[in-house]
């Protein structure tokens, strides 16, 4: 009973980050995405480090996936960050979510059986991505920078599942966290050269962005903790099926309530397929 406790309240720490991200582009003037993430990165690092009792054996053949991993990473939190703020933490959630095509993409053409619920979860997806882009009215749905940061963060988050499936095919399962440590490293002193490269005012910029991006490293540390204790208790057909629609679902009923965001019948059709489709993908 209290592992599926457990799940019930893990997409929880999906809606925590979706919200530091938001609240962070609300309450500074100036938001730095990309300082946000760099900090991001750092937390999720010292998390890794911490989880791991520092119990590591680093392989060189770890570098080429870790250094991959590390610039769709660092691409997907800064397009995160950036589309949150130029739209709705609701769709900005789903088409990051919907990135699952990425890895089921690549595992068809490493040969992998195509179920009829794949096929279909693959049909909705489209579908979904279609219908929340629509035009209604004469006027773009959405804006184009929105647009334009949610697809970089949806092919970067898209990228990080093909290298971490690439690394795992090759390498196996016993470099989960030297693989996460060397990619995390990379990512966080790229974003914050160019952060501090950037900006001149780094530093009080640095402290507005601290408590929110700990936060947000915080929150995807402990889903990151709580889906790894989840795995052997609960079947995989469970866990992540359910652990990825109640996220989105969360990350709607938030954005509804505490942000006010609302869609157009055809969006939230799109919204429902998107979900289904994730769900199908999943099993």
């Amino acid at each position: 009973m209290i592992y599926y406790l457990l799940l019930l309240c893990s997409p929880l720490f999906s809606c925590c980050q979706s919200v530091a991200q938001k609240q962070y582009n609300l309450k500074s003037k100036t938001p730095d995405a990309i300082l946000f993430s760099a900090v991001t990165c750092l937390i999720a690092l010292v998390f890794f480090a911490l989880t791991s009792r520092l119990q590591l054996d680093f392989d060189a053949r770890l570098w080429p996936y870790s250094l991959g991993f590390a610039l769709c990473y660092s691409s997907a939190w800064v397009g995160t960050v950036y589309a949150v703020r130029y739209g709705p933490i609701a769709l900005t959630s789903l088409i990051i979510s919907l990135a699952l095509i990425f890895p089921a993409a690549y595992g068809v053409m490493l040969g992998e059986r195509v179920t009829a619920l794949t096929a279909l979860g693959f049909a909705l997806l489209v579908a979904s991505l279609v219908l929340v882009n629509l035009k209604f009215d004469g006027r773009q749905a959405l804006s184009g920078r929105w647009l334009k940061w949610v697809l970089i963060a949806f092919i970067g988050n898209g990228g990080c599942m093909i290298m971490s499936n690439m690394q795992k095919r090759n390498l196996g399962d016993g470099y989960s966290h030297e693989f996460m440590i060397l990619a995390l490293a990379v990512s966080f002193a790229i974003l914050m050269a160019v952060s501090v490269a950037r900006n001149r005012g780094f530093g009080a910029e640095f402290r507005r962005c601290l408590p929110y991006a700990a936060v947000n490293g915080t929150a995807n540390g402990l889903l990151n903790l709580t889906v790894l204790t989840l795995i052997g208790h609960i079947p995989n057909t469970i866990l992540y099926p359910t652990n990825a629609a109640l996220a989105m679902l969360f990350t709607f009923v938030l954005a509804w309530f505490l942000y006010g965001e609302r869609f157009t019948k055809t969006q939230y059709i799109g919204y429902a397929m998107g979900v289904i489709s994730v769900v199908l993908l999943n099993l």
